[in-house]
């Protein structure tokens, strides 16, 4: 294998909302002499992924990079007037890419991440690689803290020393996980339960406000809401059930909302439920 130490990022630049194949831009860059596709891989505007030039070849993508760097691309990159520079990403376009950047980056050992303007008088890929995948090089790759890592956001199909850290503390708090190095599904459904016992956003990702979460669970901090026992008492110790407890969590808090309206105490609803989950043992 080459060895491999950036990643650029492209843009097709097609209207926006307009989709474009492997084999449209394979035409495109044989036209131009090339022997096939210069990108390694393609994002289309569903988040989809296809594979271009095979990574283990030297790409052609920006003149003068092409050895020792991989180039991606997003289909879009100008406005409808086929003319004008734009981030035409859609949401799931940006989730891909950053997917694929933090893959890249611990498969491959990266040490930096840049778009196609940085090294040509071009707008392309119309956003700011660099300074939007600032800080994932060294998260992913272990060399900053786990608990200093900014804004970075873990979530599912991510992997390495951050994911490692995160799964050995949700094991630590009392979660059936498994050492390991991937945010999978079940570390994104523990991570859910474990977001909705402390009382904050439940979206199954792992950001400052989880990590401060989980600090405070470790250190004996009270969360801010009671359903802490109810999402221990209705979760099963195994994966198998997962999905039906998480039904049940969210009943148990709808519940103590309605039951809150109503003017009877938090505390009593809590007990009730437990009781008929099954006395309160975890």
């Amino acid at each position: 294998m080459r060895p491999i130490k950036e990643l650029i990022w492209h843009c097709t630049a097609t209207p926006e909302g307009r989709e474009v194949s492997v084999v449209e831009i394979d035409a495109w860059h044989k036209a131009r002499g090339w022997s096939r596709i210069g990108y390694h891989k393609v994002v289309h505007l569903d988040g989809t992924v296809s594979d271009g030039r095979p990574i283990s070849k030297i790409g052609a993508h920006v003149r003068g990079k092409n050895t020792g760097t991989i180039g991606y691309v997003y289909v879009g990159g100008v406005e409808k007037d086929g003319r004008t520079p734009k981030d035409t990403r859609t949401a799931a376009q940006k989730r891909t890419m950053r997917r694929l950047t933090k893959q890249a980056i611990a498969e491959y050992g990266l040490t930096e991440v840049s778009g196609h303007r940085d090294y040509a008088a071009k707008a392309c890929p119309c956003f700011d690689a660099r300074a939007e995948y600032r800080g994932l090089v060294e998260s992913v790759s272990g060399k900053v803290d786990f608990g200093a890592r900014a804004d970075d956001i873990l979530e599912r199909g991510d992997y390495g020393p951050a994911v490692a850290e995160w799964r050995r503390k949700l094991a630590e708090y009392g979660y059936d996980v498994p050492p390991g190095t991937v945010f999978d599904q079940l570390t994104e459904q523990c991570t859910r339960w474990f977001q909705r016992a402390r009382g904050i956003v439940i979206d199954g990702q792992v950001g400052p406000q989880t990590i401060e979460a989980m600090d405070d669970a470790l250190n004996d901090v009270e969360p801010r809401q009671s359903e802490l026992a109810i999402v221990r008492t209705v979760q099963p110790p195994t994966t198998g059930g997962k999905v039906a407890a998480g039904i049940l969590g969210a009943i148990a808090a709808l519940i103590i909302a309605v039951a809150a309206e109503a003017g009877i105490a938090e505390s009593a609803v809590v007990n009730m439920i437990l009781d008929l989950v099954g006395g309160g043992q975890p």
